[in-house]
């Protein structure tokens, strides 16, 4: 069983690769944003998540993004001058662990 769960979540992330042109050596943040959508969304047969299970509510996905779509980062620090662009064009690669955002790189 939990071989063919990790051969679905090596499935799914090389798709997720494919569809959006990304380099392999972002297969571990591919194989963390398909984890996290499925821990989040019923399994067939069940009316429940994982999520739900866990933390006994309905998770929230109003912030999930598509993976590998385009996002526009502010950077707050950076010196930047009047008429300068407030943001810098980047590519989303999953969900922060460690606090509310996204992890975004920059080609």
């Amino acid at each position: 069983m939990a071989e063919h769960r990790n051969r679905t979540l090596v499935a799914v992330a090389r798709e997720m690769l494919e569809e959006k042109s990304m380099p392999k050596f972002y297969w571990a943040e591919a194989i963390r944003t398909t984890v996290y959508i499925q821990n989040r969304i019923s399994a067939s047969g069940t009316k429940v998540s994982p999520h739900e299970l866990y933390f006994e509510r309905k998770p929230n996905l109003a912030h999930h993004r598509v993976f590998g779509s385009i996002a526009y980062v502010h950077e707050p620090d950076k010196k930047q001058k009047k008429l300068d662009a407030m943001e810098e064009k980047c590519i989303l690669v999953g969900h922060s662990n460690e606090q509310k955002g996204y992890k975004c790189y920059k080609p």
